[in-house]
């Protein structure tokens, strides 16, 4: 039964694919050392080793997008009386394989590295912690080497079969499916470990099981890069045990590239997140700040426009008016000419305003208001 993958002919979706793992791995770490600087703490160990291995993967990343670009890494190998025909794009793939499996024995290691040392720098006050994570720092270290060495000389010194036509490759190397396939168990195993090794001292702690569970989950999220790790070994697997019904060589090791970087940029999202608890804070806080802001914005709102619906009742219920004089005031009383704007009530009526002057700068005003049927009021 073959194995196949559509998305090996998706040219553009997986240069869209290596530009979003950029940018969001790279956004990750960035968020890491933000973190660090809000809480005003040193930058670690588990820092640094996170900041190393940023760099092997995007570089992986950049190989990737590079053989896509070149058709290189993305297609299909002619395939003729059951294997792969030996062709110039041919030999290049092998080129980029060699280099990328080579890389992603030191980017898993660091990667691994830095949770180790994240998980020392929370726990690693616990006695029997802090010798288990020891333990485990040794293993990571040896099994990242050893499979970086058995790659690099899996054809011993002989360099040019390593992008050798893929029959002169399986016949004079080393047998390389065993040791990939030992590699990928062996990756899902650790991580495995890694991710464990906290769950014990967190429900150790004194806290609700409600808390308990939602830091479990935190530190529980590396499991989205073991499901990638596994979707690589079985991948890996039928390609490699199968090749009667999978010839297709470009086909195959696309596959098995693609759930590497996936795991990858994964692992690096996920090492990154526990750390960026401040962060998510401080961003919380602004938008609890933001909304505050808000409230208050439309609270005076509405009290000006209140306040505003209250003058116009007033101001109905009086009259408004100025006065217009030609002469200044005389001996005798001068009738003024009223100009006015009033609405006192839904019933009609009529205002006469008389004004006598007084004493100097002194005006007697006498206001007439009758109804239409003559009633004075």
């Amino acid at each position: 039964m073959g194995y196949s993958l559509a998305q090996v002919n998706d040219r553009n979706g997986l240069i869209a694919m290596c530009v979003i793992f950029s940018i969001t791995s790279t956004t990750a770490v960035v968020l890491r050392f933000y973190a660090r600087k809000v809480k005003g703490l040193r930058i670690q160990a588990d820092d640094w080793l996170i900041a190393v291995s940023l760099a092997f993967v995007l570089g992986l990343n950049a190989m990737f997008l590079t053989g896509c670009v070149k058709r290189v890494i993305t297609g299909h190998s002619p395939v003729v009386d059951g294997w792969p025909v030996s062709t110039e794009t041919e030999h290049m793939a092998e080129k980029y394989k060699y280099g990328f499996q080579t890389t992603e024995k030191v980017a898993f290691g660091l990667i691994k590295l830095s949770i180790l040392f994240l998980w020392r720098r929370i726990f690693g006050h616990v006695r029997t912690f802090n010798i288990i994570s020891w333990i485990m720092i040794g293993v990571i270290i040896a099994w990242s080497t050893a499979f970086f060495f058995a790659t690099v000389f899996q054809c011993g010194l002989d360099w040019s079969l390593n992008w050798a036509p893929i029959t002169v490759f399986l016949t004079q190397c080393s047998n390389t499916p065993d040791m990939l396939t030992v590699f990928t168990v062996t990756d899902i195993t650790t991580d495995l470990l890694i991710i464990a090794m906290p769950i014990p001292m967190i429900w150790s702690l004194q806290m609700s099981v409600r808390r308990k569970l939602a830091i479990s989950a935190m530190f529980l999220v590396g499991f989205f890069a073991i499901g990638a790790g596994i979707a690589r070994m079985v991948a890996y697997l039928v390609t490699s045990y199968d090749k009667e019904s999978n010839p297709d060589f470009i086909q195959n090791f696309t596959i098995v590239l693609l759930w590497s970087l996936v795991e990858l940029n994964v692992a690096m999202i996920c090492a990154c997140l526990p750390t960026l608890l401040p962060v998510v804070a401080k961003m919380l806080r602004s938008l609890r700040s933001f909304e505050s802001s808000k409230r208050l914005l439309s609270f005076s709102w509405f009290r000006t426009q209140r306040n505003q619906r209250r003058l116009d009742s007033d101001s109905l219920s009086t009259s408004s008016f100025k006065m217009l004089s030609e002469k200044p005031f005389g001996a005798q009383a001068k009738r003024f000419e009223p100009s006015f704007e009033t609405t006192i009530s839904t019933v009609p009526q009529n205002i006469h305003f008389e004004m006598q002057p007084q004493r100097d700068h002194e005006i007697l005003v006498q206001s007439n208001i009758s109804h239409h049927d003559g009633t004075m009021v």
